[in-house]
């Protein structure tokens, strides 16, 4: 398997302006102690260059929270070859935007949760939110700055993402990226009647799916937490008599399924390491052993690079090693990062439940 470092998500705080009922971070209003200082980020910064050259995506919280984030993106521009970020967009103006273009990140996304104010601003947990990060996508457009749109998806707005689409696309995105639920966080405290069903799932993933096919060369669109769309595109591109789209580079490859410690990894505010920012499993921190040392030998990562580990469903599923079902959905339902995963309806047509692991 190929473990080659791709991306790397950091949190560089948990600060955040807004209140988002699905929030990964638990975001907090003020400073959370033992998030890393400055000079901490910067070392880091290089320990990671020396492991490899990925997407750096520098995330939070609201990363605009932190009132050095710009010497922060400075300094990792300087030394990778793609650095994106994720905002809520509230907080960027004009002003703002022009010093996110000069300080040379590439892409910039934004969440949207909704096509309407209503929607997204019930989700976001503050009135005038929607109106204000349209004005920050615009901002940004304005500047230069390629801008993705991310909409995760539960039952409060899954009727409203097609209209999102056409929203951003007549905005100017460059690409849209759709986030299945993971309940962790503040997202964990989403009732399961707010959930979406594996058979739901599979039918917003077989809409991408088409929307992806019929706009291509428009918008760049991809599934994210949701690695099943992998299965869904071979099963579609056969139907139809089509070749399956594949390829892609940097911001847009088309790779495979989870790469939760394969070739994505998060570090953490207070600099843990994790497969991904969804699953709070440490593989190491930072502050105590290199990066590189970690992304090479922690345990954690040695198991989700070897699909023969799987149990249940996936671990009997042909499509494994270009899906592996989402690791991090698995251990929140399960407590155990190799269980099948439970958001995909597929069943396996050799699978004998019986004969699987408790």
């Amino acid at each position: 398997m190929d473990t080659s470092l791709r991306l790397v998500f950091w949190e560089l705080t948990a600060r955040c302006n807004l209140k988002c009922v699905h929030c990964r971070a638990e975001a907090q209003e003020d400073f959370v102690a033992g998030e890393l200082s400055t000079e901490e980020i910067y070392r880091v910064t290089d320990d990671i260059r020396a492991a490899g050259d990925p997407i750096l995506i520098l995330t939070g919280g609201e990363p605009l929270a932190r009132p050095d984030f710009f010497d922060i993106a400075a300094y990792c521009t300087a030394r990778f070859t793609r650095v994106a970020m994720a905002t809520n967009g509230t907080l960027v103006d004009a002003a703002l935007a022009q010093r996110i273009a000069a300080t040379g990140i590439q892409r910039v996304s934004i969440s949207l949760d909704g096509a309407t104010a209503a929607t997204h601003d019930a989700f976001r947990g503050q009135v005038g939110s929607f109106d204000a990060a349209l004005r920050g996508f615009d901002a940004l457009r304005d500047a230069g700055v390629s801008v993705q749109v991310n909409v995760t998806v539960t039952r409060h707005n899954e009727h409203e993402v097609e209209d999102l689409l056409t929203l951003v696309r007549a905005r100017g995105a460059d690409a849209f990226h759709v986030f299945m639920l993971v309940p962790v966080g503040c997202g964990a405290e989403i009732t399961d009647d707010q959930r979406l069903s594996p058979q739901r799932t599979e039918e917003i993933l077989t809409w991408l799916f088409q929307q992806q096919l019929a706009l291509s060369g428009q918008v760049q669109i991809k599934a994210t937490c949701a690695p099943m769309y992998f299965r869904i595109m071979r099963e579609v591109s056969r139907q139809q008599g089509i070749p399956l789209p594949t390829g892609g580079h940097g911001m847009h490859a088309v790779t495979r399924g989870c790469l939760a410690g394969t070739n994505v990894c998060f570090v953490s505010r207070t600099g843990d390491v994790q497969p991904c920012g969804y699953l709070p499993v440490v593989a190491g921190n930072v502050r105590r052993e290199p990066f590189a040392d970690i992304w090479a030998h922690a345990g954690v990562f040695t198991d989700l690079r070897d699909t023969e580990r799987l149990t249940g469903k996936c671990g009997a599923c042909g499509y494994r090693k270009v899906c592996e079902g989402c690791r991090a959905r698995a251990y929140a339902l399960t407590g155990d990062y190799l269980a099948e995963e439970p958001d995909c309806p597929y069943v396996p047509p050799r699978f004998d439940p019986t004969e699987a692991p408790a």
